[in-house]
């Protein structure tokens, strides 16, 4: 009989990070907008989010074997949309070190 052992805290899973070059700005300063990650195969919306005011974001739970279309939208329509196409979620963090970026991000 073959057994699976999970062990909690080390379940890797894939995810779609603002983080460095990739935060949201609008005129070159950090940005607070709305973000949509789309199925890159039929375009049909996974999730939508909201960038934090340091234009960090994040999408977890993601399949690292698919790819998506992420999109910022400006909802003060000054700027155009800016997309990243067919972007395959990263999976080099566990559950729990995803979380803890993302509460990283919460304070800067």
């Amino acid at each position: 009989m073959i057994v699976d052992t999970v062990i909690i805290g080390a379940i890797k899973s894939g995810y779609i990070a603002g983080s460095a070059d990739g935060i949201v700005t609008v005129a070159g300063q950090p940005a607070k907008r709305d973000i949509y990650l789309l199925n890159a195969n039929d375009l049909s919306v996974a999730h939508t989010t909201e960038s934090l005011r340091n234009g960090h974001y994040m999408f977890l739970g993601l399949d690292p074997n698919k790819e998506y279309l992420v999109m910022a939208r400006d909802y003060k329509k000054e700027f155009e949309p800016f997309v990243w196409d067919y972007v395959k979620p990263a999976d080099d963090l566990t559950i729990s070190e995803q979380q803890a970026l993302w509460a990283s991000w919460q304070t800067i």
